[in-house]
């Protein structure tokens, strides 16, 4: 009679975990859907970069331009776009990756269903410290962009760089 109490003490004890890993997961999940919100916008801001950074390097191509320094600037800003084109893309993986877990989380003991939690949240830090990332550096591109127009665009309308 003890051991059967035992034991359905422990699987109610299991069963309460287990739900209460379970509203955990909503909870992240909601995390996962609020982090989506902010990617969509940082893709839509990363294409407005890429845009931008396009349109100035088609005005600088068609500039005489001595001082090379402007050109390196641009080169550099290219490859930081690149890689915010890598981290995003990865990002929508991840994201998506925590979606698809979600169908089989119920199946999974309860240590397994706390490893995957722990991971997912390490991945959702990673996420939020890369848009941190991103937006430090979108802001420093756009800083960039501003000065070489200032410098060599708007305030020589015939493209000929004023020396410096």
């Amino acid at each position: 009679m003890i051991l059967i109490f035992s034991m359905s003490l422990l699987v109610a004890c299991g069963d309460s975990e287990k739900e209460s890993l379970s509203n955990e997961l909503d909870e992240l999940m909601a995390e996962n859907d609020s982090i989506q919100q902010v990617h969509t916008e940082f893709q839509s801001t990363h294409q407005k970069m890429q845009q931008s950074h396009r349109e100035l390097s088609q005005q600088l191509e068609t500039m005489k331009v001595s001082d090379s320094s402007y050109f390196e600037q641009m080169a550099q800003n290219e490859v930081i776009l690149k890689k915010h084109e890598g981290l995003l893309a990865g990002h929508e993986k991840m994201m998506q990756g925590h979606k698809d877990l979600k169908s089989d989380f119920g199946n999974l003991s309860s240590e397994e269903m706390k490893a995957q939690i722990e991971q997912m949240r390490k991945v959702h830090n990673e996420i939020l410290n890369d848009h941190s990332t991103i937006k430090s550096e979108h802001e420093e591109m756009m800083n960039t962009h501003d000065e070489i127009r200032k410098n060599l665009i708007d305030n020589n309308p015939e493209g000929e760089q004023i020396e410096e």
